[in-house]
């Protein structure tokens, strides 16, 4: 399980920038950027200028209180790089929903593709920090950086450390058989907002994979045929056809035990995404990039 500790500080002066001029998230981004372009993890400065200015919704981590987390792992940068900014007023901040919140308070996380254990404790130090009752306040009472640092809630903000993949992973509440019919096994996945999901016998050990381009791929040259008006009879019904006709039988797993960066670099590298966990050889959760991110905001 993760631990947290106090090895060094979580912010520093020289991660605070001075007050941010932007009245628009995207500009809050820009000068975010510019600002940790300045430190000597960045090596390449407009590069990593570019790649922040395209963060979206899926990128920021609305915390609560008014603070925002804009993260991004970087190709441009050699070690994590944090830059904390704060705005004179309250600004609209897009979410995965479409939704907008305000805020004042933005943390930019970024690290290079290899160091995601490093991104992800960073990212799940700072979102505790943030929840802690009157936290955001108080930063943005203080403003200047050296204070920001001498509160007594920063400066001893504990480091989450340790990650495990049974801290983030989400555990295995749905089920999906070889013998369930499609029709089935897509509203499984549907409800739970799945892009995939193990398929396994009754020992709930898994025998394959089966994905949103399993079912695409299965339905969708027979719908095309039908409002076409091709004549043909459609071949894809979905109460006749079985997982078992349209799943991946090649599964890459992990087991609990294994660390969270192997876990993540098997989802970025490999791109197996979600990745399933295993103990004693049954499905036990998954782990996916989208989930990472959300198990993190339970720190």
């Amino acid at each position: 399980m993760a631990d947290a500790t106090t090895i060094e500080p979580l912010l520093v002066e020289s991660q605070i920038a001075p007050p941010l001029q932007a009245t628009a998230y995207s500009e809050v981004l820009d000068e975010l950027a510019a600002f940790a372009a300045r430190q000597p993890a960045v090596r390449d400065g407009e590069r990593f200028l570019r790649q922040v200015s395209s963060l979206g919704a899926e990128d920021t981590i609305a915390v609560g209180g008014g603070a925002f987390l804009p993260h991004l792992r970087s190709d441009a940068v050699d070690r994590v790089v944090v830059a904390l900014g704060m705005t004179d007023r309250p600004l609209r901040v897009p979410n995965e929903t479409g939704e907008e919140s305000r805020g004042r308070l933005f943390a930019l996380v970024a690290a290079p593709p290899d160091a995601i254990a490093a991104y992800l404790e960073t990212v799940a130090s700072l979102t505790a920090l943030f929840r802690q009752e009157r936290v955001v306040d108080m930063i943005l009472e203080a403003q200047d950086p050296a204070t920001v640092v001498r509160l007594a809630e920063v400066r001893n903000a504990p480091r989450v450390q340790n990650l495990s993949v049974i801290d983030v992973m989400e555990p295995a509440s749905q089920r999906v058989y070889p013998d369930m019919d499609l029709s089935e096994a897509a509203r499984i996945m549907t409800r739970g907002g799945y892009t995939a999901l193990p398929v396994v016998n009754k020992n709930d050990e898994i025998v394959g994979m089966i994905s949103e381009k399993d079912l695409i791929r299965d339905f969708l040259p027979g719908y095309i045929r039908l409002f076409e008006g091709a004549g043909e009879a459609v071949r894809t019904d979905p109460s006749t056809r079985r997982v078992r006709d349209v799943m991946s039988r090649a599964v890459l797993c992990l087991p609990i035990e294994a660390g969270l960066s192997d876990a993540a670099s098997i989802i970025v590298n490999k791109n197996v995404d979600p990745l399933p966990l295993t103990s004693e050889g049954k499905w036990v959760g998954l782990i996916s990039r989208r989930s990472l991110i959300r198990k993190l905001l339970q720190f």
